[in-house]
């Protein structure tokens, strides 16, 4: 199944494109800030669905022009970044423990290091998702999930968009986890709540 496929059978699960539309990433930015591009399901899906909450429980980190809602963020690539390099938020916490040896608690170093996590996306049980950079491919790249209150991971041998549209459909064995409660409606007969794009940033309330 091609990328357009997928989106084509998620979006009869969680609904259309917001209506008016999504203002893409210029991602042609992204190598020169990031020193890699990000996967091209992902890159597709941004600038489908933008900056979503799936059932308000799953939500989907993309680069945005316009300011977070902690002042001290970044914006743009280096907004998406400081999901995963802020030293002082969970993947922080995260990378630390990786290095003091507590596999357990984090089994993959955290981006800057080679093979590291860099993190997509949370919800609301404070699970975190991640890619697995593992090779020099970014379309290779498997998703690590790292259920929070279990401190159990799950290494997902295929991509975003692969294991998203298995969640929502439940394919995926942990679905449950990583959209708790399971698919509902949130607004406009869609299964998502649109919180923004790259020219603006809605916030989660």
């Amino acid at each position: 199944m091609d990328i357009e496929e997928m989106l084509d059978r998620l979006g009869t699960v969680i609904g259309p494109p917001p209506a008016g539309g999504v203002v893409p990433v210029p991602w042609e930015l992204g190598p020169e800030v990031l020193g890699f591009q990000l996967p091209a399901d992902y890159r597709a899906f941004a600038d489908r669905y933008g900056r979503v909450s799936i059932s308000d429980e799953l939500h989907i980190y993309t680069p945005s022009a316009a300011p977070g809602l902690e002042i001290a963020q970044p914006l743009g690539f280096e907004g998406f970044l400081y999901h995963t390099t802020d030293p002082y938020g969970y993947s922080g916490s995260l990378g630390q423990a990786y290095l003091d040896g507590d596999y357990d608690e984090c089994p993959y170093p955290m981006f800057p290091a080679e093979g590291g996590l860099l993190n997509w996306g949370n919800n609301g049980n404070a699970d975190h998702f991640f890619w697995l950079m593992r090779g020099p491919d970014p379309d290779r790249w498997p998703v690590a999930a790292e259920f929070n209150s279990a401190r159990e991971w799950d290494l997902f041998e295929g991509g975003f968009l692969e294991f998203l549209l298995a969640a929502v459909t439940k394919q995926y064995p942990y679905h449950e986890d990583v959209v708790p409660g399971g698919m509902k409606e949130v607004g406009d007969g869609r299964g998502y709540r649109f919180r923004g794009d790259w020219s603006k940033q809605l916030g989660w309330q």
